[in-house]
């Protein structure tokens, strides 16, 4: 089953939930309606401006989701075996170096929901008053 999970640390809320909700109202529902859409995405169609996939070896599997508003926001994330969706990190790029290490992060997150899946959760967008295009 295809779906958006997030990284939820045991006891903890998901850090990537609470980065999100924290976001400008605006650029909040940008983001929320590209992580809606995200699941029934091809992967072909994962490309920039709006995704990018990492390319090199040890990165291989992670694509990047990017909104722009005042802020350049992006999230982490990784297509999983089952064709659900991991939502890993979330950050404002300030600096190039601000990527590496978010990927960094990234790779830490994943081996550990590799070794325990329960802490991979089921990511649901709280109301926000977000509309639809047709509103």
């Amino acid at each position: 089953m295809k779906g958006v999970n997030v990284y939820a640390p045991p006891g903890q809320a998901a850090p990537v939930a609470r980065f999100i909700d924290g976001l400008d109202p605006r650029l909040r529902d940008k983001v929320i309606r590209q992580l809606v859409e995200l699941p029934n995405t091809p992967r072909a169609s994962l490309r920039e401006p709006h995704f990018k996939h990492f390319t090199l070896e040890r990165y291989r599997d992670l694509y990047e989701l990017r909104a722009r508003g005042k802020v350049l926001v992006r999230v982490i994330f990784t297509i999983r075996p089952n064709g659900e969706i991991l939502l890993i990190h979330a950050f404002i790029k300030r600096q190039s170096r601000d990527t590496m290490q978010a990927l960094e992060q990234a790779l830490n997150v994943m081996a550990q929901v590799r070794n325990r899946p329960e802490l991979a959760a089921e990511y649901i967008v709280k109301s926000s008053g977000m509309k639809s295009r047709g509103d």
